[in-house]
């Protein structure tokens, strides 16, 4: 079983009710929120954040792990400061999607100015009526910015539970997780660095896999669950694991202040950690030095995030070089 994660971005939550509402069926709404439809052998996640704008972190987070956007554009015809941040965000990551307009009329032209210069002047508009449960999924294709081989998985909750023990929530962004596997903790403290996998659940269902764009439950034995407090991610031993990440770096034209020297927030593929920047020895590059080991790998985007900036919090996205 394979899938697609889709990010739905905007700042209205009922327009992003009604469209996930029509599309596809609520599956969880503690912490991240998540929607999910099959449709010819693929299982696609909608994936939703209900902080915006107060905190840029849950959306910062889904469009670090997304195949593609959906972003709905404003029915007053007019982007905000917050609608404008997340055009900035996808438009960094290179995310692919489509722009919603739900219910309203608004001349093209008027929305594609609106993001002049950026990713989403590109994007396809789908018009369409908030009761609609028509979509046109083809056009979704697995985002190219996870590792082309080997198992990762970004882990965003794990608990305890009575009669199974430790399991975890996460997403799958490479390759495939078996029954049996053993699978390393990314970042791991004490002398626990492996757990295995003793159970696998889809929506509450049990399978002996699951492949890459899947939204899984994993069951664990081998750590108890103070092993997993600092853990963000479980891979087979294929990643590079580094506490210092170098990376071709874009900054955002519309942030302004300098970055080098300040300790600023880095958006790993689904974990946002603090970081030193520092510059690099090449034209573009800096260099983001972290407290603890994590995964990288050649081109793994790395978006920085300044959680204390007045209007734009997204400063700008880098590719890793390993």
């Amino acid at each position: 079983m394979n899938g697609l994660l889709c990010g739905v971005f905007g700042t209205s939550k009922d327009q992003k009710s009604l469209f996930e509402n029509s599309v596809a069926k609520k599956s969880e709404v503690e912490g991240i929120i998540v929607y999910h439809k099959s449709e010819s052998g693929v299982r696609y996640s909608f994936i939703d954040d209900s902080q915006f704008p107060d905190k840029i972190q849950g959306y910062s987070r889904i469009a670090s792990i997304c195949d593609y956007a959906y972003y709905i554009f404003p029915s007053s015809g007019k982007l905000t400061a917050p609608d404008g941040e997340l055009a900035v965000l996808l438009d960094g990551f290179g995310t692919d999607g489509t722009i919603e307009l739900i219910d309203a009329n608004i001349a093209k032209e008027t929305i594609y100015s609106s993001f002049k210069g950026l990713k989403l002047s590109k994007f396809p508009i789908e018009e369409r009526e908030s009761k609609s449960s028509v979509i046109d999924l083809a056009r979704i294709q697995p985002s190219r910015n996870f590792p082309k081989s080997g198992t990762v998985i970004y882990i965003d909750r794990s608990f305890n539970v009575k009669g199974v023990g430790i399991v975890v929530l996460g997403f799958i962004l490479s390759g495939e997780v078996s029954l049996h596997d053993k699978l390393r903790l990314i970042p791991s403290q004490g002398s626990k660095k492996y757990a295995e996998v003793k159970g696998i659940q889809v929506s509450d269902e049990d399978y002996n896999s699951a492949g890459r764009g899947i939204r899984v439950g994993l069951s664990l034995k081998g750590v108890e669950l103070n092993d997993l407090s600092k853990s963000s991610w479980l891979d087979d031993d294929s990643c590079l694991l580094s506490n210092k990440i170098s990376m071709k770096f874009s900054q955002s034209p519309f942030y302004k202040q300098a970055l080098v020297e300040r300790d600023l927030h880095a958006q790993l593929p689904g974990e946002i950690v603090l970081g030193k920047i520092s510059k690099g020895t090449q034209q573009n590059q800096l260099l983001v030095s972290l407290q603890l080991d994590v995964p990288v790998w050649e081109g793994m985007k790395v978006c920085i995030i300044d959680l204390n900036a007045k209007n734009l919090r997204v400063a700008g996205v880098g590719s890793a070089v390993v």
